[in-house]
């Protein structure tokens, strides 16, 4: 197919989804994947992946950006027969293929049956990779051999960088092209480095990965105390197991994967690579380097790129001795951070870029269709090297070791909320971090708030909230809420177990379980009583205690120029009376949904509260205002049982306790009502028609017998 001068061909890549959240990539070589197949259609490559479902949470997110077809385990690691059927269906010129097993397994076959050219995409020097691991002489001996077999199969051999090139020409591969990692180009504007925390050290990994472990224990272990003298710490970014959750204490921090890693470097001041083994092209150093941040690293973490004396201070002692002091002199000289930053930043985007690679790439596939012979045998690949192939790789066993827990009703609960399904893969990160953090799974129903603000999960004790909406400001808020409620004399809050709030991320907060169940019977009066006393309790709270908590607010907007009637009615009552109501006020802590349905009451246990994620610092009517609205008027509950409930706990717990004003409430109410009218409509009509019929009673009220409650 020709466009101009321009020839297209079609290239089947195989991969699996063990690096993959949806579609959001976890690992290096799952990121290489899809950045530079991204990019492959502007530069004439037709791409289709195809993915070996290892992980039932990679199920597809539709925003693939290509092509993706999801094969069962057995189709990608049987024989190849069925794999073949699938592929020639596709008309591919190239096959690329970077599992080395499988390139040797049935890769030569899988390109001569489709009449592809093969290409072997080498990720790592595998035998180099085990030796610096402490693989013994008979793996290292074995991945050179299947190496050596992928390589001599292959049509051409793909590397990251020089000295995998030269790996792969020794390996006996004699069409060997480097094309390196990259980089997107992010188009917001740099955080300014004045607004960076001085002492924040990032380090960017998949801790499932060996080498990336020992990094971290080396951050752990020679790191951690030395930056707490200047009142540092590091920031680790990447999924990591449950068994590695000891190394997060008070001067290291793991956060988990994030979906926008460059957001969360911008709060970094420095980038830190300590590797001592690992093979390939490190992303996390291009990534450094993307977010402007000057970097510390070994030789081993600079490999394919040039010149990272330009950017970068490089550790040349041995076990990195000198690490902790180039770091710490990174920390105190502010002029030397922007200038590698600086030349880093350049250097990344320039020489680097996803597109630019991909430009390369296309070359290299067109040129191996072009000139390759498509013997009509498979070459000679010793018996030893077959064998190797037949056994599942390394990594394949750990992952199946995981014990990944299956898709459950959470999955369901997101993708089908239009709100939270496009931030399915944010919340994944967060899930999957919260569990690591606690080794708690939250594998049970998962229930979205109210409009998909956000979405909580459960285990057997405990609570994982995740903020969809404004998420850092509401874990802030929660996580006060929760202090300052659990403090109240009568009421209990859930214990927070963990949380987390890290700009690229959505925020979440682990909480106990509390028992019992909300009041549900609205005839009951001792139930609608506890619910005023409820508030009280909540109220007793000291202006001493609120100077960390916000202030609550309802954003009234102006009303559009086509509003029904009874909505400007309600507008210019408020206007007209506000400035006399305001004055009325009585500031205090405010919960900001406080009703019966985030209400608990077991036998023998104190009352409980929970929701605080709208908290802050306002009248003490709006608490009212909701139970008056949401429990009186639309559940049917008697307000003068909670008023006087409200009024007599008052009583026992304030020696300055004031009498409710109803004018004040019906002032408040219709507040609530103009506030609730401005979003509604578009989101919850049931509501709407609910608040449109009680709108008029309670003006009439207002305005002609404040005292009377309708």
């Amino acid at each position: 197919m020709h466009d101009g001068h321009r020839e297209y061909i079609r290239a089947v890549v195989l991969f699996d989804t063990a690096g993959f959240l949806h579609s959001l990539p976890l690992t290096g070589a799952a990121a290489r994947t899809l950045e530079l197949n991204r990019n492959l259609p502007d530069h004439g490559v037709d791409v289709t992946l195809l993915l070996c479902d290892l992980n039932p949470r990679s199920r597809p997110a539709n925003d693939w950006p290509f092509p993706v077809r999801y094969l069962d385990f057995d189709v990608m690691y049987g024989n190849g027969d069925q794999l073949t059927t699938i592929v020639s269906e596709l008309a591919p010129h190239v096959v690329v293929m970077s599992n080395t097993e499988l390139t040797v397994r049935y890769g030569r076959a899988l390109a001569d049956a489709t009449r592809s050219a093969l290409i072997y995409e080498m990720h790592d020097n595998e035998a180099e990779l085990a030796r610096t691991i402490g693989g013994s002489g008979p793996e290292v001996r074995r991945a050179a051999t299947l190496q050596t077999a992928a390589a001599t199969l292959a049509d051409a051999v793909v590397t990251f960088t020089g000295r995998d090139e030269a790996a792969a020409r020794g390996f006996g591969a004699t069409a060997v092209f480097v094309v390196p990692c990259g980089v997107s180009r992010d188009r917001r504007r740099a955080v300014p480095r004045a607004d960076r925390p001085a002492a924040a050290v990032a380090f960017v990994g998949n801790l499932f990965y060996e080498p990336n472990v020992r990094a971290v224990a080396f951050l752990h272990d020679r790191l951690r105390e030395r930056l707490a003298t200047v009142g540092g710490w590091i920031d680790v970014y990447g999924r990591y197991p449950r068994t590695l959750r000891h190394l997060s204490l008070p001067g290291i921090r793991l956060h988990g994967p994030v979906v926008d890693l460059q957001a969360a470097l911008r709060t970094a001041a420095v980038g830190v690579a300590p590797l001592d083994s690992g093979g390939g092209m490190k992303l996390k150093v291009l990534a450094y380097m993307a977010a402007g941040l000057p970097v510390v690293g070994t030789r081993e973490a600079f490999a394919g790129i040039p010149d990272p004396q330009t950017f970068a201070l490089v550790s040349a002692a041995d076990a990195m001795a000198d690490f902790p002091d180039l770091v710490t002199q990174l920390l105190h000289d502010k002029a030397m951070r922007k200038r590698l930053g600086d030349a880093g930043r350049r250097l990344a985007l320039n020489r680097f870029s996803w597109p630019a690679l991909a430009a390369h790439a296309a070359h290299v596939y067109r040129k191996t269709a072009q000139d390759s012979s498509r013997p009509n045998s498979t070459p000679h690949v010793s018996a030893d090297a077959r064998h190797l192939a037949d056994r599942q790789p390394y990594w394949l066993l750990e992952w199946l070791s995981r014990e990944e827990p299956r898709m459950h009703d959470h999955a369901s609960a997101v993708t089908r909320h239009p709100v939270l399904a496009r931030l399915a893969n944010e919340i994944e990160c967060a899930r999957q971090a919260a569990e690591s953090a606690l080794g708690v799974a939250f594998d049970g129903e998962a229930i979205p708030g109210y409009g998909g603000r956000s979405i909580v999960f459960f285990s057997s004790e405990t609570v994982l909230k995740i903020y969809t909406h404004r998420p850092a400001e509401r874990a802030r808020r929660e996580l006060a809420g929760l202090a300052l409620g659990g403090r109240r004399p009568g009421l209990v809050t859930p214990s927070v177990l963990g949380h987390n709030d890290v700009p690229g991320a959505l925020s979440w907060v682990a909480m106990s379980k509390l028992p019992g169940t909300p009041p549900s019977d609205p005839s009951d009066r001792d139930e609608t009583s506890l619910l005023g006393a409820m508030a009280a309790r909540l109220h007793t709270t000291g202006a001493e205690e609120l100077s960390e908590l916000p202030t609550f607010l309802r954003n009234i907007r102006p009303l559009p120029a086509d509003t029904p009637a009874l909505s400007t009615r309600l507008a210019t009552v408020l206007d007209e009376t506000k400035h006399q109501q305001l004055a009325q006020c009585r500031q205090g802590f405010v919960h900001g949904d406080f009703s019966a349905r985030n209400t608990l009451i077991a036998p023998g246990h104190d009352p409980g509260v929970i929701d605080f994620e709208g908290c802050g610092v306002g009248c003490v009517y709006e608490d009212i205002t909701n139970l008056y609205v949401q429990n009186c008027l639309i559940d049917g509950r008697d307000i003068n049982v909670i008023l006087a409930g409200y009024q007599s706990e008052q009583a026992r717990l304030r020696s300055d306790a004031a009498e409710i004003d109803s004018g004040h409430l019906l002032f408040h109410t219709a507040l609530y009502f103009r506030w609730v009218l401005q979003w509604a409509p578009e989101i919850d009509a049931p509501l709407t028609s609910q608040i449109l019929a009680l709108v008029a009673p309670v003006l009439d009220a207002l305005e002609h017998d404040p005292q009377h409650l309708p």
